[in-house]
């Protein structure tokens, strides 16, 4: 598979949201296909990790905790979609 791989970065509330939806919109006016996801998310596995991350249960966790739950997500985003 050929393709590009297009990230777009930024604090919460920034819009990255917005701007990946209205790219992904350009990009199948011109007759592209498009897969669009999200960091922590993307498949089940890394959601289920996103929930847990912003839930109440989340706020008592380390930086480390927080950092092996994020590769962990990120594991498995790469593994099964990217």
């Amino acid at each position: 598979m050929s393709g590009r791989f297009i990230a777009l970065e930024g604090g919460e509330g920034v819009g990255k949201s917005t701007q990946g939806r209205l790219l992904a919109e350009a990009l199948r006016a011109r007759g592209l296909d498009v897969v669009t996801t999200r960091e922590p998310g993307g498949t089940a596995g890394a959601e289920a990790i996103r929930a847990m991350l912003l839930s109440n249960e989340g706020e008592g966790w380390g930086a480390r905790a927080e950092a092996l739950l994020f590769a962990a997500a990120r594991a498995d985003h790469v593994e099964k979609l990217i």
